[in-house]
């Protein structure tokens, strides 16, 4: 029993990883793929980050209904309420990939960026300031505020594409190397 919580539960994890990545990587090639020729573009989170939300949440709250089920006298209030706020960022995970998404169009000077809270903003091209693309997010800073953007969305290069051709200035992030 020893050997698999120490050995192959952690050697399962960044195969699993690597897998969800990849799958990701590979529906937003062909989706990029099938938009090439079209006028009007989403851009929206990968379908994965809906089924790990799905997944978080059914796991958390089949374990809150196992422990009111058959308690045991070992669960404290703060595995409840430790439980119950995995079980909400599951539903916040869902939430963000459902609503959120940036509505482009070829031959605009604006895009449509619709926030978690239902806001749904028109930015033209001329209001962004700048971008910063890093590791995982892309940061667009406009006159209406600063947004953080997922580099997985799916389409997220036609956004970069509409940026660069609409000549925002973007900011070259600098890895920290450590020299100096």
């Amino acid at each position: 029993m020893q050997i698999i919580i120490r050995i192959i539960i952690p050697a399962i994890i960044p195969i699993a990883l690597g897998i969800l990545l990849s799958n990701i990587d590979k529906s937003n090639s062909k989706e990029l793929i099938n938009n090439l020729t079209k006028e009007y573009i989403i851009i929206r989170m990968p379908k994965a980050y809906m089924w790990i939300g799905c997944l978080d949440i059914s796991f958390f709250v089949t374990c809150l209904v196992l422990m009111a089920c058959f308690p045991n006298g070992t669960v404290t209030p703060w595995v409840r309420v430790l439980f119950c706020l995995f079980a909400l960022l599951g539903v916040a995970i869902v939430l963000v990939t459902t609503i959120w998404k940036i509505e482009i169009f070829r031959h605009a000077d604006y895009f449509f960026l619709r926030t978690v809270a239902l806001r749904t903003r028109k930015i033209q091209y001329c209001e962004c300031i700048t971008f910063k693309l890093g590791t995982n997010f892309l940061t667009l800073k406009t006159s209406k505020g600063t947004f953080h953007i997922d580099c997985k969305a799916t389409n997220f290069e036609f956004l970069m594409a509409m940026l660069i051709q609409h000549k925002v200035k973007g900011i070259q992030e600098f890895p920290n190397t450590g020299d100096g």
